[in-house]
């Protein structure tokens, strides 16, 4: 019986650390988170560079695009395999055009209807292009993205906005994963 709790405490920490991004390390004493290499096979294996050209702005809100395309770039060489690179280097291009940027409320206080949460939602239509062969990669319309934020609370559009921003920024990365259905070396 005292084996059997042995085994169950030793390999349940185990099997809990390898389903957690973590693994055993080469010295063979401690866990170590793994490396985000993002080579495991959701992305393009033949494609290493991408040119990211700043986001059209179609709306009022002035300053948006340059705050996404650098979310963008931050997001494409912080979670993919992918270098940004300029456009007459680069194996493929992502561009997009913010279309639609705006605030809807979502609750009022009961006591003197001021908002009390409120939404960014951001749209936009990207388009991922290989510069090769002038094959469309990825496109996507009106894709959007939202984020609540709390006036009650003291913060402001920017701070919905900024996290929306974020928000959109990773999910735009994360549509430039090679397809379900299909390996990523036959893209």
């Amino acid at each position: 019986m005292r084996l059997d709790y042995l085994k169950w405490f030793i390999s349940v920490p185990l099997l809990l650390a390898a389903g957690c991004g973590y693994t055993w390390s080469d010295n063979g004493n401690s866990f170590a988170p793994q490396v985000a290499h993002a080579s495991n096979g959701i992305y393009r294996q033949n494609v290493s560079t991408v040119a990211v050209p700043i986001f059209t702005n179609i709306t009022y809100d002035r300053g948006l695009e340059l705050s996404l395309t650098k979310a963008v770039i931050s997001d494409l060489e912080a979670h993919t395999p992918y270098k940004v690179a300029p456009r007459d280097r680069a194996d493929t291009i992502l561009e997009g055009t913010i279309v639609y940027s705006g605030t809807n409320l979502l609750s009022r206080s009961p006591s003197n209807a001021l908002p009390q949460e409120q939404l960014s939602l951001i749209i936009v239509n990207f388009t991922w292009k290989d510069l090769r062969n002038g094959q469309i990669l990825t496109d996507r319309r009106s894709f959007q993205q939202s984020a609540p934020y709390y006036p009650t609370l003291g913060e402001d559009p920017y701070v919905g906005q900024q996290d929306n921003i974020e928000k959109l920024a990773r999910a735009i990365v994360e549509e430039l994963a090679a397809p379900w259905g299909k390996t990523a070396k036959s893209n």
